[in-house]
């Protein structure tokens, strides 16, 4: 109940933004904006006709003190303590100076290029304009001791600070932890826990893995530092290279000398180990079939999003020379909550080589996705919708993913369920779906514009060959329309594939390969590359 309860507030609050989105849009064509203008226009006329013949500028002023211009018009800041005023196209527009009372710090004995931490930001240079009141300084120089100061800042005075930087001895100045919570299953950055260890000086230290009871289960080997930062990683497995149980760890980061005994401070960061979450950045996903749709059922970690582009050219065909047909997609995949999530799919079309410059289209695919169970086990389902920027099949070609929505407008429904536990996942996706058009291949048995009802059914099998290398392999098989007779599965036979490398960043890359069949001569075969990344 709570997930339906879930459901039913995000569907409302999307339609209630949509309307608010409408009744916004028509204000501004012919309301307030459009008053706004008016009256703006006539302000101008009315000014410029009181003007006396051959006058350019104007006289007004502040105690500020004033001056005449002709460049581009730029207004807005904050205070009103000074003003400019010039005509542009015989309207008056008068700049507003920000002159807030300020002071002025001043660094002696920085060197060049050194970065310099104000108030937490990191800055440049060595004067700084900042407002009245207590400013913190932090000067971190690879080598030397961090130096710190504080200094009361005065309206029109500059305060002078010598930086005076002493020869470090090694030791941790703090460690910062990433991605704290992790499935160690997921791929890449997004299966282990990253630290920064940032130090003084180039030197060792050593860090450790310990279980919520304080046991020691993992101790890699010595890290050298040679640079003021430097980033370990750690992906959830023990000694002897096994996941270790879901739960809370504790990563202890200490300093070493030349002896290898510890020195100064030791440092501590609590890391969660879960297995519920799932990471991925295919183009387009949230669970749908089609090439560049591997199904999903799992549903996005809570306040993530993902953003993916790839481009995708036709390769071979019997009549079709190569790149005769680029598609370039775009997605955006994100979280709503723990139960579900939203993707908007940009699909563009170019036919380089073709005369006709309306065989180009773009489309826009829109979908919702709910995950319904969790576990090795999993199964969604999903709501997706299409539109084209043209309505016609005049063209007798068809780009990646021929399920339909990605050619036409219309509706669909999928449930898709996979079956995960260990290197491989199984996954199959039916999907039904509604259009005003169908992607027949090789006949024309069915005139259009009419009504079209037919399933898709996409299965096959996602392998990690290693940590960041990830191979998906699919197929998938469309039914003629249920809504003329005709409800057998039939051929043509799709087949795709993904081989994607999981950077230690957010980052991963995709190279892609899908062959279309539609009889013993009608065949497309189509390959690109993608770019994926994750917040």
């Amino acid at each position: 109940m709570k997930k339906i309860r879930n459901v039913l507030c995000i569907l409302m609050s999307l339609s209630f933004c949509g309307a608010l989105g409408l009744l916004s849009c028509t204000t501004s064509s012919g309301g307030t904006y459009s008053r706004s203008v008016n009256a703006d226009e006539a302000a101008a006329r009315k000014n410029k006709a009181s003007k006396p013949a051959g006058s350019s500028g104007s006289g007004n002023s502040n105690s500020a003190g004033s001056s005449t211009n002709s460049g581009a018009a730029v207004s807005g800041s904050i205070g009103w303590s000074g003003s400019s005023t010039y005509n542009q196209d015989d309207a008056e527009v008068i700049i507003v100076i920000d002159q807030t009372p300020r002071g002025t710090v001043k660094l002696q004995g920085l060197p060049f290029g050194t970065p310099v931490m104000v108030d937490g930001q990191l800055s440049g240079g060595n004067v700084f304009d900042l407002l009245p009141g207590q400013h913190h300084f932090e000067v971190r120089s690879f080598g030397f001791e961090v130096w710190e100061a504080d200094v009361e800042v005065e309206v029109h005075k500059t305060s002078l600070l010598t930086v005076t930087l002493i020869p470090a001895s090694f030791h941790i100045i703090d460690v910062d932890c990433f991605n704290r919570s992790f499935n160690p299953g997921d791929p890449g950055y997004f299966g282990q826990v990253r630290l920064r260890v940032n130090v003084t000086t180039p030197g060792a230290f050593q860090w450790q893995v310990l279980d919520s009871k304080s046991r020691l289960v993992k101790t890699p080997a010595q890290v050298k530092a040679e640079k003021a930062s430097t980033d370990v990683f750690w992906n959830g497995h023990d000694e002897g290279g096994r996941i270790l149980p879901p739960g809370q760890y504790t990563l202890l980061v200490q300093a070493q000398d030349q002896q290898g005994a510890v020195v100064g401070p030791e440092y501590r960061q609590d890391v969660f180990l879960n297995d519920d979450s799932e990471r991925r950045t295919w183009v387009g996903g949230s669970g749908f079939s089609g090439p560049f749709f591997v199904p999903d059922a799992k549903v996005a970690p809570e306040h993530t999003w993902t953003l993916s582009t790839a481009l995708v050219s036709h390769l071979a065909a019997p009549d079709e020379p190569i790149a005769s047909t680029l598609v370039w997609l775009n997605s955006l995949r994100a979280s709503l909550n723990e139960y579900s999530e939203i993707s908007l799919l940009v699909t563009n079309v170019f036919r380089p080589l073709a005369s006709d410059i309306s065989t180009n289209w773009t489309g826009f695919t829109g979908s919702w996705k709910m995950g319904l169970s969790e576990g090795a086990l999993s199964y969604a389902v999903g709501l997706r919708g299409t539109f084209r920027s043209f309505n016609d099949d005049s063209t007798d070609y068809y780009p990646p993913a021929w399920d339909g929505l990605a050619n036409f407008d219309g509706l669909s429904i999928t449930f898709p369920m996979e079956y995960s536990d260990g290197p491989v996942r199984l996954f199959i996706a039916p999907e039904v779906q509604i259009s005003s058009f169908y992607p027949f291949w090789t006949d024309n048995r069915w005139p259009s514009p009419d009504l079209f009802v037919w399933s898709t059914l996409r299965f096959g099998l996602e392998a990690r060959l290693t940590n960041p290398l990830r191979v998906a392999l699919s197929a998938a098989m469309k039914s003629e329309p249920l809504n003329k007779g005709s409800p057998a599965l039939q051929l043509p036979l799709s087949i795709g594939a993904e081989l994607s490398l999981y950077t230690n960043s957010p980052v991963n890359f995709t190279a892609y390969a899908l062959g279309e069949a539609g009889g013993p001569y009608s065949y497309a075969v189509y390959g690109g590359i993608g770019i994926g990344v994750q917040f």
